[in-house]
């Protein structure tokens, strides 16, 4: 017997979604088997079902589903044993796991949903489901009793799903018959329907899944409140907590620890981090000086139970005791098979080989890396191999005090930027290029829009012009875009960072129970030190004349530390060659960050800086005759041009000494380049020029003796009268005698101090300038550390400079004296961290002094102003080595000074987190119904409310990300920090809801479908195209050799273009090869340069990187619309 066949394959006009409502027009009855009930397919057949009213719809359900990365999946129940509730309970899960995606989330699914659930009503659509997984595909159309005599029954069978890709997206194969076999089928189908569960012809289960429909999925009706509370709970739910293995708590109280929640918390938060297949595998603990970054670190390393490397500075190691440092931590903490290693380049080489030689190192803990903020140097590139497929843990406090540049170099040691798990776009590259971007020129203007030089005025206009669309600078503008420009940033860096502050302990509703009782830190009091007129003008020529900002009034040329500008005759950037360009913005930096020293080391102690001058004329002596004796070469040593970026003023100026010795023994440094002088344009000015800073140098000199500023320095004279009034105040009897610590910024200044406090006070003055050794660590601890078991009471002065300022507990100090200004903030609070600890309370008060220069014979008012302006004449020299100002803020000499002796306590704001913690925990005080509400919520519900201005908010869920994106006219979306968006979303219990605008959908949609975009694309000369262009030129035309790296260069280039993971280093290293015809020499160079670049990073390292991508799906959470009212 012939069969009336017809195959459906999707494809053209074959859509099984066309033949079917076809059908539909002419049946009365359908019957479809399927793997699941997916209401995507139902809604592919709306109109077809709309206009046959009579039309009764049988659904039997074979299969569940589930929601895996990789989307909705179907899956057969393993468990056949279970009772009818039960697959009912997961029939009702996989409904509502398949409604709440994005499949769903749109207009005609909200409009059209009212009428298939009164379908389900009225008996019209009835679901089953089967006792046993079924995968068939039964689509069986039973004809209206008026076209019986023509066709009783069609039936069509195959590979497509009742859902909206097997109906219409997707290739199928499925084929139509016509009455021949359509019994059997209708009688398969009914022997199934009768011993299957019935869902929606049961009251109580149709009423669940009505319900559920309503309540449970994306359609669920919301108050603006209840949306309020929760995106509060969503963004605290990313945050979320895995516990810590119970035996390290154990561990932290038996080696006499305080657990305190706050840190527990943060371990727990950093466990979750570092294990959550959606996140980076590392994360940045930021918490403020004082609340124990080490800890936290070192109880995060315990719980991961894998062996690993600790890399910080020398100070931070500890002594050999393990009293101090990383070495006690790491003994307290049973870290017994971690090795500790200093920072430095060749430590850091050495590392890197033992890391590469033993797989057992899977863990990198990297302390004050905010040393590391330059991609751009060898330091840098090594680090970065180091933590390549490692779990990387950074500490720093102070991460957000540098460029956007810098914070990016530090997420780079862990993040792919090209595949950013911790921004909605996926280019973190691009991102923060734009926001670097942005932040020069918003420095740019606010330093130079008023400058008397026309040219800088002009650039300035022209970057706000750019950045604003207008020429007329107005300040708060700058001010808001700042401020916004901080926040994103912040938004961007928040799930990989952990950060907490004093006043977010003291505001917290649950870490404030436990750290109530700290001391009180008074606002600090300025020291005035009286200097005669001429001394006071000595002063100021120093900031205006020998070293001042103002190249065309300034005496000091420098210019041993910027040979380029007299070999090239520029003074400003070589726009169109890179290198060079690179190259004189080094020297400018070395240059400015020699003056700047310069004029620190004259605020910091006039006996410290007559030794810097005699220092720096020996220099430039040497580099004289260097000059004469080598046939007219000059080096340059570029490991000190690094060293500024990546070490403390101590070591960059050991690296001077080095230079400085190197050039008297004729020998190259390292890592050099040689100028010959005769090929200089500027040859007859660079000779003059050093002789003329040596002859300035010499002058210094005898003013100094001649103003008698070292031998009767009036500024350790006063330092001398407040230590005596300090150390002979009397003292409550529950507190012991005051102890004082004493900081510096240079150990030349402590040096020069300890001379003379070691005169006034015998046997009492304990000095750490260079003196690390373990002897003198285990004094630290025994006379200053309340927490020590075992005190001594030997010396009542500590001498320090900021070496100590980090991993030291000075608690039975109750005072802290700068002796010079630090200029960066964030010093200050380094510096009282280290005497006011949670949990370790000695002195109900802790007193800050700073020092000040002011006019012999003035009085009070006067003095102080006088003061002011001296600091901010300092202030303007140092230029952007000062960071007392934010980038919005207008400089002037009372700003300054009323800075400079704020108070630390004060400085730190309420972190947006602890906001929210605390805005939280108010509504589940005050509204537990809404809590308890909103924690059965589904993603993607909607509300509006009225506002003054329309508005829409869709918050959105990646990896442990929560995003904002917004809009305010329905065409152009932004995606503001939350911090700046709370107040969109903020309001009471009983704000009304109001129904969506007309407009929500198209702007929802709009807001969906945003792409980030970056009007800052690499230039081509930028290292990153000429590494690419270089690369693409040995893929397409490979040299003699070269086949054993096509591979690894093909990895290379897509890494440059896809995954952004070489650090800029790295990409010079490509970017300097002779590629374009390369001469046989080139040729050796290529080939080593690519055996070295294999060894480094592996051969394997892309592959590795792919492998560890996983999942970057985002999930909208909720959208709220403000319509106005």
């Amino acid at each position: 017997m012939s069969m009336d066949l017809t195959f459906i394959t999707n494809e053209k006009e074959k859509k099984l979604k066309q033949r079917i409502a076809e059908l539909i027009k002419n049946s009365k009855e359908l019957r479809f088997l399927v793997g699941f009930f997916y209401f995507s397919g139902i809604d592919e057949l709306y109109e077809a079902l709309t206009n046959n009213p009579s039309l009764q719809v049988d659904v039997l359900v074979g299969l569940n589903t589930d929601k895996t990365i990789h989307g909705l999946i179907e899956y057969p129940d393993p468990n056949v044993n279970i009772t009818d509730r039960e697959r009912v309970e997961k029939f009702f899960d996989s409904i509502a796991k398949s409604i709440n995606s994005d499949e769903f989330d749109t207009k005609e699914f909200y409009e059209r949903v009212k009428y298939y659930l009164s379908l389900i009503k009225s008996g019209k659509l009835r679901i089953r489901k089967t006792l046993k997984p079924h995968h068939d595909k039964l689509y069986v159309f039973n004809m209206k009793d008026e076209l019986k005599t023509l066709k009783k029954s069609v039936l069509i069978t195959g590979s497509s799903n009742l859902t909206r890709a097997g109906l219409s997206t997707q290739n199928e194969f499925n084929v139509e018959i016509s009455d021949h076999g359509t019994e059997e089928a209708n009688d398969y189908f009914e022997k199934n329907w009768n011993e299957a569960v019935p869902i929606t012809e049961v009251p109580a289960y149709r009423d669940r899944l009505i319900n559920l429909i309503e309540n449970k999925t994306l359609i669920a009706d919301i108050t603006p409140f209840e949306a309020f509370a929760f995106v509060l709970k969503n963004y605290l739910d990313v945050q979320g907590q895995q516990k810590i293995k119970e035996s390290v708590k154990e561990l932290l109280e038996r080696k006499g620890y305080k657990p305190y929640q706050y840190q527990l918390d943060a371990v727990s938060q950093a466990l979750t981090i570092i294990n959550s297949p959606d996140t980076p595998n590392g994360l940045i603990v930021s918490d403020v000086v004082g609340l124990g970054k080490s800890v936290v670190a070192s109880l995060i390393a315990k719980n991961l139970g894998k062996r690993g490397v600790i890399i910080c500075p020398p100070g931070l190691i500890g002594d050999e005791n393990k009293k101090s440092g990383w070495k006690k931590y790491k003994e307290d903490f049973e870290l017994h098979d971690w090795e500790i290693r200093a920072c430095g380049l060749e430590n850091l080489e050495r590392t890197l080989e033992l890391v590469k030689e033993n797989n057992e190192y899977e863990v990198i803990i990297v302390d004050e890396v905010h040393r590391f903020r330059n991609q751009d140097t060898e330091a840098y590139e090594v680090l970065s191999n180091l933590c390549r497929d490692k779990i990387v843990i950074l500490l720093s406090a102070t991460p957000f005090s540098n460029t956007p540049a810098d914070i990016f170099s530090l997420l780079k040691l862990f993040v792919v930027p090209g595949k950013s798990k911790i921004s909605l776009d996926d280019d973190l590259a691009s991102r923060f290029r734009s926001y670097n971007s942005a932040f020069k020129k918003l420095s740019g203007i606010k330093k130079d829009y008023k400058s008397p030089d026309k040219q800088k005025r002009n650039r300035a206009v022209a970057d706000y012009e750019s950045l604003f669309g207008d020429k007329k600078v107005e300040g708060d503008k700058i001010k808001e875009r700042v401020r916004y420009l901080s926040s994103s940033i912040r938004q961007v860096i928040e799930p990989v960072l952990i950060r907490r502050n004093r006043i977010d302990l003291k505001k917290d509703p649950v870490y404030s129970k436990e750290v109530y009782d700290l001391s009180e830190v008074k606002n600090p009091k300025e020291l005035l030190f009286e200097l005669t007129e001429k001394q006071l003008d000595f002063y100021d020529s120093i900031t205006k004349v020998y070293f001042g900002e103002d190249k065309e009034s300034r005496r000091f040329t420098g210019a041993i530390y910027r040979p380029f500008y007299y070999e090239s005759g520029e003074d400003e950037f070589a726009e169109k060659d890179e290198e060079k360009n690179r190259e004189f913005l080094m020297q400018s930096n070395l240059f400015d960050f020699m003056r700047r020293l310069l004029v620190k080391r004259f605020e910091s102690s006039f006996g410290a800086f007559y030794r810097s001058i005699e220092n720096f004329y020996k220099i430039t002596d040497k580099v004289q005759k260097f000059v004469e004796n080598s046939g007219g070469k000059f080096i340059l040593d570029r490991n000190l041009m690094d060293s500024i970026y990546e070490e403390d003023i101590d070591e960059i100026e050991k690296h001077l000494e080095e230079y400085k010795q190197k050039l008297g023994e004729g020998k190259y440094p390292k890592s050099y380049k040689i100028y010959e002088i005769d090929k200089f344009k500027l040859k007859e000015q660079f000779l003059r020029d050093i002789e003329s800073d040596k002859k300035l140098f010499e002058e210094l000199l005898d003013i100094l003796k001649r103003l008698k500023l070292v031998d009767e320095d009036p500024k350790f004279n006063k330092l001398i009268e407040e230590m005596r009034l300090l150390m002979s105040a009397e003292h409550p009897v529950s507190e012991p005698s005051r102890k004082l610590v004493i900081f510096t910024e240079y150990s030349d200044t402590a040096k020069y101090l300890e001379e003379k406090l070691e005169v006034i006070f015998p046997g009492k003055v304990l000095s750490i300038a260079d003196n690390w050794s373990s002897s003198t660590i285990t004094s630290i601890v025994e006379n200053f550390d309340a927490s020590y078991k075992q005190q001594k009471d030997e010396y009542q002065i500590l001498l320090a400079t900021d070496k100590i300022s980090e991993g030291f507990n000075l608690n039975r100090a109750g005072a802290i004296i700068n002796y010079d200004i630090p200029w960066n903030p964030t010093k200050v609070i380094q510096r009282v961290g280290r005497i006011n600890r949670i949990g370790k309370k000695v002195f109900n008060e802790l007193f800050i002094f700073n020092f000040f220069p002011t006019l012999m014979g003035a009085e009070y008012v006067r003095s102080k102003e006088i003061a002011a302006q001296k600091m901010f004449m300092i202030h303007n020299t140092l230029g952007e080595d000062a960071k007392i100002f934010e980038p919005d803020e207008e400089p002037t000499a009372a700003k300054l000074f009323q800075k400079i002796m704020g108070n630390p306590e004060e400085a730190e704001e309420e972190s947006f987190q602890t906001k929210i913690r605390s805005a939280f925990s108010r509504i589940a005080e005050s509204n537990p119904e809404v809590v308890e509400k909103i924690k059965n919520l589904p993603t993607r519900v909607k509300v509006a409310k009225g506002n003054k201005e329309y508005s829409l908010s869709v918050f959105i869920k990646k990896g442990l990300g929560f995003y904002i994106r917004t809009t305010e006219d329905g065409e152009n979306v932004d995606e503001p920090p939350f911090e700046l968006a709370y107040s969109k979303i903020e309001c009471a219990k009983d704000e009304p809801r109001k129904e969506l605008s007309t407009s929500f959908w198209n702007s929802y949609q709009k807001v969906k479908e945003f792409k980030f975009q970056t009007k800052q694309v690499p230039g081509a000369v930028s290292l990153e195209n000429r590494a690419r262009n270089n690369l693409d030129t040995l893929l397409n035309n490979p040299p003699t050799s070269f086949d054993k790296h096509l591979s690894f260069a093909r990895a290379l280039f897509e890494d440059i273009i896809d995954y952004k993971t070489l650090p800029d280093f790295t990409l010079r290293r490509i970017a300097n090869l002779n590629t374009v015809t390369p001469t046989e020499k080139e040729i050796t160079r290529i080939m080593s340069e690519f055996d070295k670049l294999k060894d480094d990073l592996g051969t394997d390292y892309l592959e590795k990187i792919k492998q560890k991508l996983g999942s970057m799906n985002s999930e909208v959470i909720v959208a709220i619309e403000n319509v106005q009212d």
